[in-house]
């Protein structure tokens, strides 16, 4: 597990490998920041020892399992959101799990799930985020905000999958469309559901309705960023059900269209033949 401790207005990193190591720097920093990617069994018992979170809470990270609200313990407040992908035009979720104490911060995450903890390591090390303003409440919120800005390709992603319906609905309308419709409907609603609980996080961080969490200035104006970020986002998502209608509705005129092109064709064929079988007649022997 590696460990940014915060000491006289500087960052200082460490690796620890067990609970002795945990407690002594955290008795020597002001406030720390233990980051745990891909948690081994031994590293969840650790934390949970430490936080006093329960060890199941925890394990449940291996099965891709998030929580849909806060969830406190003595002096730590546990809480997990989605990271959202989109592969092969099908959405992927994968957990972030983030507990948390006006001393402390522990992220836990899975290989797919780092960007935005990587993220915020990243601004963290660059000196991108002012150290002297820095309380745990500030990392958990530049990970919230850029999970929300990383939300945004697959909002994009999936305007890119309705489109391509779009077509398939004006060239060849099929069953397969809408097939592809009614599942991309539920991806949508799942992603909605993902918005929605980080938008429920984000507005208790900010009405102080999350336990042990102190917000400084910094923390306050990301939290203002993400709200707006999954404002814009959940509209698009609104939107987009109204596109999918609007696919259905191509289909449907699509499929109008072919049936009136089939009848023109038999009635064609159908006055033809006419003519054909009144030639014969007339060509016929005559008594």
């Amino acid at each position: 597990m590696q460990v940014y401790g915060l000491k006289a207005q500087k960052f200082h990193t460490n690796n620890i490998r067990s609970l002795e190591e945990l407690e002594k720097l955290h008795e020597k920093f002001d406030w720390l920041w233990v980051d745990c990617p891909e948690p081994t069994p031994e590293e969840l018992n650790i934390i949970a020892q430490f936080t006093k979170v329960d060890l199941k809470s925890l394990e449940a990270i291996k099965s891709g399992k998030t929580f849909p609200h806060h969830r406190r313990y003595d002096s730590y407040t546990l809480l997990s959101i989605s990271f959202a992908t989109m592969e092969k035009g099908e959405l992927k979720t994968f957990p972030i799990y983030i507990i948390i104490s006006q001393k402390a911060i522990f992220t836990l995450r899975t290989k797919e799930s780092s960007p935005p903890v990587e993220y915020a390591i990243q601004a963290l090390k660059d000196s991108t985020l002012e150290v002297e303003n820095l309380e745990p409440s500030s990392i958990l919120c530049e990970v919230l905000r850029e999970n929300t800005n990383r939300n945004l390709d697959v909002v994009m992603a999936l305007r890119e999958v309705i489109e391509k319906l779009e077509e398939k609905a004006m060239a060849k309308p099929s069953k397969t469309v809408m097939s592809e419709v009614f599942t991309l409907r539920k991806q949508i609603a799942t992603f909605y559901r993902i918005l929605w609980n980080e938008q429920q996080i984000v507005g208790g961080l900010k009405n102080g309705l999350i336990p042990n969490i102190k917000l400084c200035e910094r923390s306050i104006l990301s939290l203002e960023d993400t709200m707006n970020n999954i404002s814009r986002e959940l509209e698009f998502l609104t939107s987009y059900d109204n596109a999918l209608d609007g696919v259905l509705r191509l289909q449907d005129l699509s499929m109008i269209h072919r049936v009136e092109r089939t009848l023109v064709y038999l009635t064609i064929i159908t006055v033809i033949m006419n003519l054909i079988l009144i030639l014969l007649e007339m060509g016929g022997p005559r008594g």
